[in-house]
């Protein structure tokens, strides 16, 4: 049976390329380009979210912890989290594509889903 490149060497078996929606690259499982963010197969789109969060100092510069958020959070805001990872990457199975930026992107929203800021007071203009 093999592992999966060896599979992939099959020509029946193996899948057809994916073109990298930044740079174009055609991109296959043992070949990726660096706009790769992330694999259907290391998980769905809110373990990307996850994982997003715990690679990206937003959070922890802001005092914050991914362990903060429950299990439970995650489940129920699923919907809205696969919507954000739609928002700030291209998918095209089995592959995330993005810029590294994008992860912060995803984070920052993420963490503001969970965890809002409060509404900032307003600045008054004085014309003389």
């Amino acid at each position: 049976m093999g592992n999966v490149l060896n599979q992939l060497d099959d020509t029946e078996n193996a899948a057809a390329p994916v073109r990298c929606a930044v740079c174009g690259v055609s991109n296959t499982l043992g070949d990726t380009c660096r706009h790769v963010r992330w694999q259907f197969d290391q998980g769905d789109p809110v373990e990307f979210a996850r994982c997003a969060l715990e690679v990206s100092p937003y959070v922890s510069n802001r005092g914050g912890r991914t362990t903060d958020i429950p299990h439970s959070w995650w489940l129920s805001n699923g919907d809205a989290i696969v919507d954000l990872v739609l928002l700030h990457f291209a998918v095209a199975e089995p592959f995330v594509f993005g810029e590294l930026s994008d992860l912060d992107l995803l984070s920052r929203d993420v963490w503001k889903l969970f965890k809002p800021e409060a509404a900032r007071p307003a600045i008054h203009r004085i014309d003389i």
